[in-house]
């Protein structure tokens, strides 16, 4: 059934009308979420899906429980693979200077360090999207797709964006989920500012084929995310479920291998390749194919720098997902952060609409929305960024190659830090009356 039910709505109580800029991860998921409590939810998308984004294409145990809150968990586990497990090799080596050397040298195998993490699933984003915004529409969501939507004014209470119409829309509230890039036009209205500006690595993915990747002899266990660390970032390797490798990476700019590779996105491939290439997982003849794959049949898709932060909220204007900041990619923590984030604003927007919404030194809705999204994923941010700035140095590489491979209990407090977010409880179509707001589950993750 649609968002209005019998009884006692939300609606009834005054959710309003909610705009959504943006049908990624973070955006779909929130429009399936303010449905479910009962908004008039309108969701914007500039680009035809399906289609595909820079992503590792992993979505962790954190984010699969945020799904089952809004019902989408099970569907989703059935069209993704699922992923048990790390294998990890560390660039323990000096790094060999240029791409040429390391596809002729003799390597010397970096033993894997193998790390259990609770059960995920690899997707490709083509597909998680596609299935995301079904499930919207479903919910009762309006799409209009494609379409750019521009925030023309806000005034009070109230947003306008105008969708190309002509003639502009009001909304109670415009939920920014824009993605990594956060470029959405606007005019005349709350500005979004950068607090960190843009910094950092550079993404860079593509897909190998099945085909491909059997020519190469480059096999994934089931269950398996490779990840390759080096000095100038790390590479994450999944299977898909249609047999295809998702090939993401990370990549620091200032580290650029020299001479003749020249620079910009072909250098960005070059270091990708050379971390690869370092694990000494590859033979001469794998070497070979792997860098003519890379230099000749890839189709890549890369980043602007990817560390950013934005403000998150002011007024009735507010940013979620890597609209609003980066989260540092290592088990689909980027993607957890959205979907978390999209079902955490609507919850806080429900309670905020019924007056039981605690003031946390803020007036309006967006100033509180900032000052509680900074806070209720802060640990694992940091614990994302400190662990993928550390691995960047060699001996701490070394101690993670020789300390993990022995005991790979010790990473243990890591991964289950990971996998552990915040509460939400279900919105199935019982859970829409106004009392269902009143319970403590919905104030978790929202409250001071």
């Amino acid at each position: 059934m649609g968002p209005a039910e019998s009884g006692s709505s939300i609606e009834d109580q005054g959710l309003g009308k909610v705009a959504i800029v943006g049908a990624g991860v973070a955006g779909s998921a929130a429009a399936i979420r303010f449905a479910q409590r009962g908004a008039k939810v309108t969701l914007f998308e500039r680009s035809v899906f399906p289609r595909e984004k820079v992503c590792g294409c992993c979505l962790g145990a954190a984010g699969l429980a945020a799904l089952d809150a809004i019902g989408a968990g099970e569907s989703i586990r059935d069209l993704g693979l699922p992923t048990k497990f790390f294998r990890g090799y560390f660039q323990v080596a000096k790094a060999s200077p240029t791409a040429t050397q390391l596809t002729e040298e003799k390597r010397s195998r970096v033993p894997a360090v193998r790390i259990p993490i609770r059960k995920g699933i690899s997707l490709s984003r083509a597909e998680l999207d596609q299935h995301l915004l079904n499930l919207a529409i479903e919910a009762g969501v309006q799409v209009r797709q494609p379409c750019e939507a521009t925030i023309v004014a806000e005034a009070g209470e109230s947003v306008s964006i105008d969708a190309g119409t002509g003639s502009p829309e009001t909304f109670d509230l415009v939920v920014v989920a824009a993605g990594l890039t956060g470029r959405f036009r606007q005019r005349d209205a709350a500005d979004l500012r950068w607090v960190e500006t843009p910094n950092g690595p550079m993404g860079l993915s593509a897909h190998m084929s099945r085909d491909e990747a059997k020519e190469i002899d480059w096999e994934l266990e089931s269950g398996e995310i490779q990840m390759h660390c080096g000095r100038d970032g790390y590479v994450g390797i999944v299977s898909l479920p249609n047999g295809n490798l998702d090939i993401a990476a990370a990549v620091h700019p200032g580290n650029k291998i020299p001479s003749v590779m020249g620079g910009g996105k072909l250098a960005i491939q070059m270091q990708t390749l050379a971390l690869l290439l370092d694990s000494g997982l590859f033979s001469s003849s794998q070497s070979r194919k792997l860098r003519h794959w890379f230099a000749e049949v890839a189709h890549w898709q890369t980043t602007p720098p990817l560390r950013r932060r934005r403000l998150s909220g002011r007024g009735r204007i507010v940013a979620i997902g890597d609209a609003a900041g980066y989260v540092e990619p290592l088990t689909g923590e980027g993607m957890t952060w959205g979907i978390e984030s999209g079902l955490a604003v609507a919850d806080l927007w429900a309670l905020y609409r019924l007056g039981q919404m605690t003031a946390n030194g803020e007036a309006d809705f967006g100033a509180n929305w900032d000052r509680r999204a900074a806070k209720f994923q802060t640990r694992r941010r940091q614990l994302c960024r400190w662990v993928t700035g550390i691995v960047r140095y060699r001996p701490a590489r070394w101690l993670a190659c020789h300390g993990l491979r022995r005991a790979h209990w010790l990473a243990t407090p890591f991964t289950r830090s990971l996998a552990n977010g915040p509460r939400f409880d279900a919105t199935s179509s019982i859970h829409r009356t106004a009392m269902s707001f009143a319970d403590a589950s919905l104030r978790t993750h929202v409250s001071s």
